[in-house]
């Protein structure tokens, strides 16, 4: 058995020698020579036969010995003359490290063993014990050119540390004398449990404290639903139960159910927090479908924000997956299909251009009409503190579980394939910037900065900021507000256009990360698509009061720019990736305006919807099962990447990427993202939204405690509630 495997090891020289070949910069010397079969024969040998049974010395060398590893060294030297006599342990040991695998020239570079395997193996031995550990090398080029170097698995006994397995490295031990060592850097990961840090712990302590007032709220809603159907009042006690109780006890007057009303009614303001808290209250509202109202006509609106939400999933779980595969290359393929150009790196992020459309939108509709209503006065600072309370508390708490939380959630050797404190360090030094929501600003670069995916939200609320000057104009002065959207406008346009002149990806792609951070999350580069939006509201709100009408003519015109435009907008660069190169005219004019056509297409369908020219797609994107989902949305965009993220990196062992495979892992990311969803909605951002209106109460609200007890007790009292009887009853308005 040893044998054989370690003739296995001779075949991995060669498979590792074709990383060389491909790589002709970097070919040894005597490979250059001609010499190449003597080459192989010699090599082949050393590395298949461990160096401990070449000679009579030890394996590592009095430098390391100095530096703390002797218990590494009689391990190691232990292991190897176990592996020559064929003991089982140190044959899981050479079995479990990395070897490598076919598909190389599809870029399968990762030849990470079995590190579940590697960390259970115990060598139960005579002199002493000792587990395997599973440690990772990485190794970068010294002269940073692109070379293709592979990623490799070692299962080392657990008294071995990241430094010696790097001098095993080096010194060739391990049998990688076939690269040029010196023009190389290893860099040598070796997997520990992680202890709980004082970030983690306290975390933990905010989230039992948010439970304990979440089973307090619940409670206090199930004692009052209790209250009222067991101590009944006078009026529903038809058999004279309490009464006959109350006279026969002679010393007081007044009804145990009177009695605990009072008790209850003491409770004041602590109760009227803690039930907004309630997670059956919150969880009902989530559920809940509004027949009828004053904005039943944006229904569609539901939609749309859904079905860009799947977009943005389906996205992200292939643009996370490469660096995850045993075959990258088959996933780069993939943007080469027309069907492919949905999930390209330019064209599929355009779903979130779709949520900046609804923003602008209903911003600018809804608060136009709260202008009128209230003749033009409007408290601003409420505005935006409503804004502010409604996106942060929950988005806080999501970047603190994932800046201390993160190295618990997942472990294993894809985890551990890039730098673990990268986003625990990132949220330590800018978390405040996602606070402040400048984080699409500051720092400089997109992955510098905390929970990367925030740059939306930064950009949202500082274009809410901007939309309240504008609204004001567009209600007072229209024509101002016109010109300041214009002038907005035109800026966008010309930033664009000066940074795509000055950076062309076709000539040096290293400035890809310029490129992202100038024209992809700065404020001023994505813009237009929010004031298209704003546009779209505007019409809206004048609509009745101008009497404009849209004939069937003009209806269907305004649909078929809006398909051509959406087609156009998302498979125009189809010929692209299959080798027709464009001209830098055509290159900047498409990326410059691409963004707003496809926001025009998408304000074009929520127009429609809205004024009752949308036909079948109002009736599509108004489906009542939308509602609920797209009250998740919010919190389904801030959970999908840390699931995803998890789920890659728990893998033991690299993703196969096929089509059919990319289905499942999609539908299940779909499916867990919107129920993680649900869960964080029910328990943060439902009760932050319910405290708001007991800090800001509106006119004619009732108080939050007696609204939600009412709601709990109707909703105990009714077993039928739930999210399918809500899609069977409600039907939608048509318009």
């Amino acid at each position: 058995m040893c044998k054989y495997l370690h003739y296995t090891l001779l075949w991995d020289v060669l498979l590792f020698t074709l990383i060389t070949v491909i790589n002709a910069q970097n070919l040894p010397e005597t490979l250059a020579s001609g010499t190449l079969y003597e080459y192989l024969v010699n090599e082949l040998f050393n590395y298949g036969t461990p160096r401990g049974m070449q000679e009579d010395t030890v394996i590592l060398d009095t430098d390391m010995s100095q530096n703390g590893s002797t218990q590494c060294q009689q391990d190691v030297n232990q292991m190897m003359l176990d592996l020559s006599q064929g003991q089982m342990y140190a044959l899981n040991m050479l079995d479990a490290s990395g070897k490598p695998p076919p598909g190389i020239l599809q870029g399968n570079i990762r030849w990470i063993g079995r590190y579940d395997l590697c960390r259970d193996i115990k060598a139960s031995l005579t002199q002493r014990d000792f587990n395997g550990r599973y440690c990772l090398t990485m190794s970068t080029a010294v002269n940073k050119s692109r070379t293709l170097l592979p990623e490799i698995g070692v299962c080392v006994p657990n008294s071995c540390s990241a430094d010696v397995v790097n001098q095993l490295i080096l010194s060739g031990v391990l049998g990688t004398d076939v690269l040029d060592i010196p023009k190389y850097n290893p860099n040598t990961i070796c997997i520990t449990d992680p202890e709980y840090s004082a970030g983690a712990i306290a975390a933990l302590c905010i989230c039992s404290i948010l439970g304990l007032l979440i089973v307090g709220g619940t409670g206090i809603s199930v004692f009052k639903y209790l209250r009222k159907t067991i101590f009944s009042t006078d009026e529903d006690d038809k058999d004279g139960i309490l009464n006959q109780s109350a006279t026969q006890s002679g010393d007081s007057n007044r009804t145990e159910s009177e009695n605990m009303k009072d008790t209850v009614k003491g409770l004041g303001v602590i109760e009227n927090t803690l039930s907004c808290f309630c997670a059956i209250t919150n969880g009902r509202k989530i559920l809940a479908i509004q027949k009828s109202g004053p904005y039943s006509h944006l229904a569609a609106l539901n939609g749309i924000r859904v079905l860009s939400m799947f977009w943005v999933i389906l996205l992200h779980t292939h643009q996370f997956i490469p660096e995850f595969t045993d075959n990258p290359h088959e996933v780069t393929s993939v943007y080469q299909r027309f069907s492919g150009q949905v999930i390209s790196n330019l064209t599929g992020t355009l779903a979130v251009d779709s949520f900046f459309v609804l923003s602008g939108m209903l911003v600018t509709y809804l608060t136009l009409n709260k202008l009128e209503k209230r003749a033009g006065q409007l408290n601003w600072a409420v505005f935006y503190f409503h804004r502010f309370w409604r996106l942060t508390p929950v988005y806080m708490i999501i970047i603190m579980l994932w800046a201390t939380m993160r190295p618990y959630f997942t472990n294993g050797p894809l985890y551990w394939t890039m730098n673990i404190d990268y986003p625990i360090d990132n949220c330590r030094k800018y978390w405040w910037t996602n606070l402040l929501y400048i984080n699409n600003l500051y720092p400089y670069y997109l992955h510098e900065g905390c929970m990367t995916w925030g740059w939306y939200l930064a950009n949202d609320m500082q274009f809410y900021i901007i939309s309240s000057l504008i609204i004001y104009f567009l209600y007072r002065y229209s024509k101002i507000g016109y010109a300041i959207i214009g002038a907005l406008m035109t800026a966008c346009f010309t930033s664009l256009v000066v940074v795509y002149m000055k950076y062309d990806l076709r000539k040096n792609p290293e400035q890809l990360d310029k490129l992202i951070t100038l024209t992809y999350i700065r404020p001023w580069s994505r813009i237009n698509s929010y004031l298209v939006g704003m546009i779209v509201g505007y019409v809206l709100y004048e609509m009745p009061r101008k009497r404009w009408k849209i004939s069937k003519l003009g209806a269907l015109l305004g649909w078929c720019c809006a398909i051509a435009t959406g087609l156009g907008t998302v498979y125009g660069l189809y010929r692209t990736p299959q080798g027709h190169s464009q001209t830098k005219p055509e290159a900047v004019f498409y990326q410059t305006v691409f963004r707003t056509l496809w926001a025009s297409a998408v304000g074009w369908v929520a127009f429609a919807c809205a004024i009752g020219k949308g036909g079948p797609v109002n009736s599509i994107l108004s489906w009542s099962a939308f509602a609920p989902l797209a009250k998740l949305t919010y919190c389904t965009y801030l959970l999908h990447p840390i699931l995803l993220e998890v789920y890659y990196r728990s893998s033991v062992t690299p993703f196969h990427y096929t089509d059919y495979n990319m289905v499942y892992i999609f539908l299940g990311n779909l499916v867990l993202s919107f129920a993680a969803a649900y869960i964080m909605s029910v328990c943060a951002e439902a009760p932050f939204m319910a405290l708001e209106k007991l800090i800001l109460p509106t006119k004619g609200s009732s108080p939050p405690d007696k609204k939600q007890s009412s709601e709990t007790s109707k909703l105990l009292q009714d077993s039928d509630h739930t999210l399918l009887k809500y899609g069977v009853k409600y039907a939608p308005t048509k318009n």
